[in-house]
């Protein structure tokens, strides 16, 4: 609805709801009361909810603000109540209006429903229940709703949490197992460090043991020691996290939907405790136990020299191969969804996004009473922008490929009438001016478009996609063949197809072509309309000029939602933009990770082995020769770990089926790129302390000795 009277017009997105919809939701207003039965009646009163965010910006809060009357949409309009700032569904509302249901205006397929459950019973009863209700309403207006009677048609219902989170719960879930799995190697890998403390601290515990402590008592000091490190580590990942997530609602809370309310509370703070005790114990357990069974012999009198022991390496050998492991399914997971979105920003959308501005108007009824004065302001609005200067096209459409809303309708084909129990056929309607196709940048493939003599006494026409024409007229040529909606029995209802345009994606570049019905605007004209504008350069240079034209044929009427074409299409691809970003980061940090531990245990394992080195090059053994001893060994351990990765890879890269696009969750070149890069990396974390070990004086190692 468009505010007016309060300053500069404004568009609001808002919702028409039934009078207990607040009670239902379970939510009160923080000012005024909710609707009454009586507002909620067919021709009620003009009343209004208003949303916290829009009471603040255009009221400046004022409690007076309830009883008062306010202009929306030209009508005035009583404002009843305020809801709380946390209170803006459905699609972010800023304010609310009765329903008022009338069975003559609101013959359509067009409301959903919301209901709390009884207790004791679930979704699946519910829907139950809603089937025996729709077949029933089928069985009385067959002759009045036709597309109830025919399969395909059914009211599907699901817990409201679950239709709210649909499209971003499969990716958020990933990012949790890609967050847990860099825990794990952040663990094995602390672990492995403490092991190395440990073995270097065995004169220490050796000589504690003497003065009387007890195993348990240098266990207990060691997991104390681990848990404080894990602590101080979520106290340092906490600053970390507050500024990473203010980071995150600047740079994507405008295309990523909810993310601006994401924010760090206090049963994250208690999750992260709870994570960093729990990560200190596992990291310094086996440390612990290790570093409690030393012995006091060998502990007194070698102790100094921080050899590591057959055990001790064992042990920190498991840890690497565990890192590299779940290194290597990280990366897999995240290589395949970056091929996935490579081979997604290469579809072909149907249409030329660059140098293309949108914005939205609509009309309000009060002003704009019947479709010839409707279409005046969209013609003379045309006319005005084409003659803006670095305008190349201009024309206006019901609705622009990746916005919100899909205006549907079912159809059949001349001489193919849908038989009873076949599934009806929906197209997707749009209404379009003579400029749309060129200001859009879609090409006509055969025909026509939509032209100037297409009007309402003229013949109706309509053009269509490929699918349209390969589905009902598979072979033939589709041009001059009629169709109609299926509601709509009238003989001179029929429309002719006049132009062939290629399938255009509208909701996602991975969606499955569907039928797309393109209509003349002058022939059925719709309020809501988006003005769709071809630069020649940079199209928001031509912003201000639009609305000023708008301004100077309408003062009143906002020109809305304008945005560049780019940036929908690449808003329409935010969630996986960033889960993918995201994934690389957890990635990058795992490969990290688990370099920095390889580099450990060979450094360990070096360090052990120095009387060995020693000798071994005293009796002639050449530096690369003991070069390669130790590059052996790290490089075992990478590829025993690849090796195991690889097989936990083949069975984890199933989930990520429904999110990839051209790109096989098994995919051969993702899984050999990984490897290879994973195993680059672990031979040059063990090229340092292989290096350093190899240029060893052998006289200086004997001394040491």
């Amino acid at each position: 609805m468009t505010l007016t009277g309060a300053g500069e017009p404004e568009r609001l997105e808002g919702a028409t709801v039934t009078h207990n919809f607040f009670k239902v939701l379970g939510r009160s207003p923080l000012l005024g009361r909710g609707f009454l039965p009586e507002e909620d009646a067919p021709n009620g009163p003009s009343v209004v909810i208003l949303g916290y965010g829009v009471w603040q910006r255009r009221f400046a809060g004022e409690s007076a603000i309830v009883g008062r009357s306010i202009s929306l949409n030209d009508v005035p309009t009583v404002v009843v109540g305020v809801m709380p700032a946390d209170v803006d569904f459905p699609y972010h509302s800023d304010l609310w209006v009765p329903l008022q249901p009338d069975p003559v205006r609101f013959n359509c397929w067009c409301f959903s429903l919301i209901g709390r459950l009884k207790p004791g019973l679930t979704a699946a009863d519910a829907a139950r229940d809603i089937k025996a209700v729709t077949d029933a309403f089928a069985a009385d207006r067959r002759d009045v709703f036709p597309q109830v009677s025919k399969e395909g048609a059914r009211i599907v219902a699901m817990p409201l949490t679950a239709r709210l989170i649909e499209q971003v719960r499969r990716p958020l879930l990933i990012l949790q197992g890609a967050a847990a799995l860099v825990l794990l190697i952040a663990c094995s890998n602390v672990a492995n460090l403490l092991l190395a403390r440990a073995t270097a601290r065995r004169r220490e515990m050796a000589v504690r043991c003497c003065l009387g402590a007890s195993p348990g008592r240098i266990v207990a000091q060691l997991l104390a020691e681990s848990v404080l490190l894990s602590l101080a580590g979520a106290a340092a990942g906490l600053a970390l996290a507050y500024a990473g997530v203010g980071a995150l609602r600047h740079a994507w809370s405008a295309q990523v939907p909810r993310l601006e309310q994401a924010h760090v509370d206090l049963p994250v703070l208690l999750l992260t405790t709870a994570i960093a005790l729990l990560s200190g114990v596992l990291s310094g357990l086996a440390p612990a136990l290790r570093g409690a069974r030393v012995d006091l012999q060998d502990g007194l009198k070698d102790g100094s020299r921080g050899t590591a022991t057959g055990a001790t390496l064992r042990m920190g050998n498991a840890f690497v191969v565990v890192q590299f492991a779940l290194s290597l399914v990280l990366l897999v997971g995240a290589g395949l969804l970056l091929r996935s979105f490579g081979r997604l920003l290469a579809v072909d959308p149907g249409f030329r996004a660059e140098h293309v501005l949108v914005g939205r108007l609509q009309p309000p009824v009060a002003r704009y009473p019947n479709d010839t004065v409707v279409r005046g302001f969209y013609g003379q609005l045309l006319d005005r922008v084409k003659a803006l200067p670095g305008v190349q096209a201009a024309g206006v459409v019901s609705r622009v490929p990746f916005t919100r809303g899909n205006p549907q309708d079912n159809v059949e084909a001349e001489g193919k009438p849908a038989l009873l129990g076949e599934p009806v056929k929906v197209a997707n309607i749009r209404f379009v001016t003579p400029g749309y196709f060129a200001a859009i940048g879609t090409p006509i493939l055969r025909g026509r478009p939509i032209q100037d003599g297409d009007v309402e006494s003229s013949l109706r026409v309509a053009v269509v996609d490929e699918s349209f024409a390969k589905h009902f007229w598979p072979g033939q040529d589709a041009i001059g063949k009629r169709f109609r909606h299926t509601g709509d029995t009238s003989s001179t209802r029929w429309l002719t197809i006049v132009g062939i345009a290629p399938n255009v994606k509208h909701e996602s570049l991975d969606e499955e072509p569907s039928l797309q019905v393109y209509e003349s605007f002058q022939q059925a004209t719709p309020f809501t309309m988006y003005l769709v504008v071809r630069a020649e350069s940079a199209p928001e240079a031509l912003t201000a000029g639009i609305r000023t034209q708008v301004a100077a044929l309408d003062p009143a009427l906002p020109l809305y939602e304008v945005q560049t074409m780019p940036r929908l299409l690449s808003g329409s691809l935010a969630t996986r933009r960033l889960t993918n970003t995201l994934l690389v980061a957890f990635a990058a940090t795992a490969m990290l990770l688990a370099a920095i531990g390889i580099y450990g245990v060979v450094a360990l394992t070096v360090n052990g082995r120095v009387r060995e080195f020693g000798v071994r090059l005293a009796l002639g053994a050449r530096p690369a020769e003991v070069l390669r001893l130790v590059l052996r060994h790290g490089m075992l351990l990478a590829s025993l770990g690849v090796a195991i990765g690889l097989l936990g890879a083949l069975a984890v890269t199933r989930l990520l089926r429904d999110l990839l696009y051209g790109v096989d969750p098994l995919d051969p070149v993702t899984f050999l790129a990984v490897a290879v890069v994973l195993t680059a990396t672990a031979l040059l974390a063990s090229w340092v302390p292989a290096n350093r070990a190899a240029r060893a004086d052998p006289l200086a190692a004997l001394r040491s000795e």
